[in-house]
């Protein structure tokens, strides 16, 4: 029913090049590029990288600028993307990779392993898609399309199915013509045909085989996990402006945004010990990251000198610097909606 490995892996690959997506990380396959843009991409969809890619690779051209950069510089480039976790892993393997590789990104999965932020997944994307060596990825579209084929109907989250999937995985990219094909057809089968929702099944090269299919049990498939319970976050965030310029600080380890320049956070409740003569609500800013829902009312205090706010740790900063600040969404929105 499932035809051989072999046959699939050639079907994927002959739809791949008639359909694949001209996504700008695919017009060379630097391996530098291709890390950049497998990191970006992770939790964070191909419409909203695109920009963030062209612009980082503008300003880190390559592996030894990345790693000479501040990390101000880094999370300043990153600002807007989210999960900055990622471009502080950057900024760390960069560093690892000038020292250790001579700037060149390995071509051995134990050496990319213990450069910081790269995973299994990461490591075969570099070795496949950069290198087009015979390693095997799986990513969310992999599980997806898998679980279909195969017609798993048990959580995709256990050891024994991760297990199968990487297995599979393997069997697939060693089979297939180009191991750099072969895996980024699967991803793309899973973010185009293969989606979530409304699968297209039709246009699927893999649909005579695919056990889901077969049973009509493509829209059951993979099976829906409990989500977790959202986590509501409040706090006030005060915005201290005075002649052009507002101040900032940087979030501590163990906050939201941590590292990032942002306004002054104080709990709701301690709204009421403000002592300021001039104080607006903006208009309520609305996050949902991961499980949490974080809701932020900013509060403009207007300032007649730039003295440094009672109690706070930080700096008068220019409105039109901002910007160029590793800073959070939260602190451009309020900027660009009010201040600029």
């Amino acid at each position: 029913m499932r035809g051989t490995v072999r046959d699939n892996a050639q079907k994927l690959e002959n739809w791949f090049h008639h359909h694949a997506r001209k996504l700008p990380w695919r017009e060379r396959y630097d391996p530098y590029a291709i890390w950049i843009s497998e990191v970006m991409l992770q939790q964070t969809q191909v419409a909203t990288v695109i920009p963030y890619y062209h612009r980082f690779l503008e300003r880190f051209p390559n592996i030894d600028s990345l790693a000479r950069a501040k990390e101000w510089e880094v999370l300043s480039a990153w600002s807007g993307l989210g999960y900055y976790s990622r471009g502080k892993n950057l900024h760390r393997g960069a560093k690892v990779i000038a020292q250790k590789f001579g700037g060149v990104l390995p071509k051995e999965k134990e050496l990319l392993l213990d450069v910081p932020g790269i995973g299994p997944y990461t490591a075969g994307a570099i070795l496949s898609i950069a290198y087009d060596l015979r390693a095997p990825i799986v990513d969310g579209n992999v599980r997806r399309v898998f679980a279909r084929f195969f017609g798993i109907r048990a959580s995709l989250k256990t050891r024994r199915t991760q297990k199968f999937f990487w297995a599979e995985a393997e069997k697939w990219v060693t089979a297939a013509s180009s191991p750099r094909h072969l895996n980024q057809a699967l991803m793309e089968l899973g973010a185009t045909l293969c989606s979530k929702s409304s699968p297209r099944c039709i246009r699927c090269p893999l649909r005579e085989n695919c056990v889901g299919f077969s049973l009509g049990l493509q829209n059951k498939i993979p099976r829906r996990e409990k989500r977790k319970k959202m986590v509501q976050l409040e706090w006030l965030s005060l915005i201290h402006h005075s002649k052009g310029k507002i101040f900032l600080c940087k979030n501590k380890p163990g906050l939201w945004w941590a590292g990032l320049w942002d306004f002054p956070r104080i709990e709701p409740t301690a709204r009421q010990k403000l002592r300021f003569s001039e104080i607006e609500e903006l208009a309520i800013q609305k996050h949902t990251v991961t499980h949490h829902r974080i809701q932020v009312t900013p509060l403009l205090i207007e300032h007649r000198n730039q003295k440094v706010p009672s109690g706070a740790k930080g700096k008068w900063f220019a409105i039109d610097r901002v910007e160029t600040l590793p800073v959070s969404s939260l602190v451009k929105k309020v900027i660009r909606s009010r201040l600029l």
